[in-house]
């Protein structure tokens, strides 16, 4: 269970490094969610605090695990999009848009292994990642609303 609050964990970390338009990104998966080999998932408040309250009901946590789940209180929304399944054609037009409105938002961290590739959009203010975008061009797209503090997401990251 350790491993899945981790996991968990490092999902809403870089989930929250977006550069903003939100608004566009969720338009854009409700856009293409109805397209068959297309899979979408939108959480709310409720939802995240409901998953949140189950994860740290698990005995196996350690105090820092909780304090550290606990920091992504200003989660708003996760919506994701599983995309690798489409068809070809639309998912070379869904990337397209993607990347029209990732142009010109600051990335944050690109990571590229052994033909897999995932970019991480966000911004930082004042001590604090706000709404970030981790985006796969081979299969999926997350877009994270909410905040996290740096520092508790670099004892996040430090904390295993």
């Amino acid at each position: 269970m350790k491993k899945i609050a981790l996991t968990l964990t490092l999902l809403f970390t870089a989930a929250l490094l977006w550069a903003g338009k939100p608004v566009k990104v969720q338009t854009l998966i409700n856009e293409f969610r109805h397209h068959e080999g297309f899979e979408s998932v939108s959480v709310g408040p409720l939802g995240l605090a409901l998953v949140k309250t189950i994860v740290l009901a698990d005995d196996d946590l350690d105090s820092e695990d909780r304090e550290v789940l606990r920091s992504f209180d200003q989660i708003r929304h996760l919506s994701i999009l599983d995309f690798e399944d489409g068809a070809e054609e639309v998912k070379a037009r869904f990337v397209k848009k993607v990347r029209r409105i990732l142009d010109g938002m600051s990335l944050i961290v690109e990571v590229k292994d052994k033909g897999n590739h995932l970019s991480i959009y966000g911004t930082e203010k004042n001590g604090r990642l706000k709404d970030c975008i981790l985006f796969d061009p081979n299969g999926t797209l997350i877009c994270v609303r909410g905040t996290v503090c740096i520092d508790k997401l670099m004892a996040a990251v430090n904390n295993d």
